[in-house]
């Protein structure tokens, strides 16, 4: 599945499938990615980079998504609602993805089903824009893993 407008390609694997979600500012392009018999699954976002951005070669950004110094600037940004615990490069192909993994923060109205469900985030540079990949499980998730990296890998973000 192709969204035209952004160039974001999904290629999910079976049994998983794609439809699209009304994209939230500043995003250009949103998608659920889920398995028929899962209750919860994957979202996929597209956001353009800003101008200022654009002349990035892809190389350079892979070496951002290495650094230490973006990998915590990630953790922090996402631990206003999230506990993160592992976080890491990834290599996907030709681009270098940080993933991270986090539960969501103790706070009210939090269900006792939702403290139980983690996270993990992909987050893709190209210099088109960000592309972040969510999937998300309860107490299956370590049984998930493997299924989330090849949704990951059928991500493809614009270049």
């Amino acid at each position: 599945m192709r969204d035209v407008p952004s160039g974001l390609l999904l290629d999910p694997p079976p049994p998983y499938a794609a439809s699209r979600l009304p994209a939230v500012s500043p995003q250009t392009a949103r998608y659920a990615l889920r398995r028929p018999d899962a209750p919860q699954g994957c979202q996929v976002a597209f956001v353009p980079a800003p101008e200022r951005d654009r002349g990035r070669s892809q190389a350079q950004l892979n070496e951002l998504a290495r650094s230490p110094e973006w990998r915590n600037l990630e953790r922090l940004r996402l631990s206003q609602a999230y506990d993160i615990g592992d976080a890491a490069p990834v290599d996907l192909g030709e681009l270098t993805a940080l993933r991270l993994v986090g539960t969501l923060r103790a706070r009210d109205g939090i269900s006792a089903a939702a403290k139980a469900t983690r996270s993990v985030f992909t987050i893709l540079e190209t210099p088109r824009g960000r592309t972040t990949l969510v999937c998300v499980a309860g107490t299956d998730f370590i049984e998930r893993q493997a299924e989330f990296e090849a949704v990951a890998r059928g991500v493809h973000p614009p270049r």
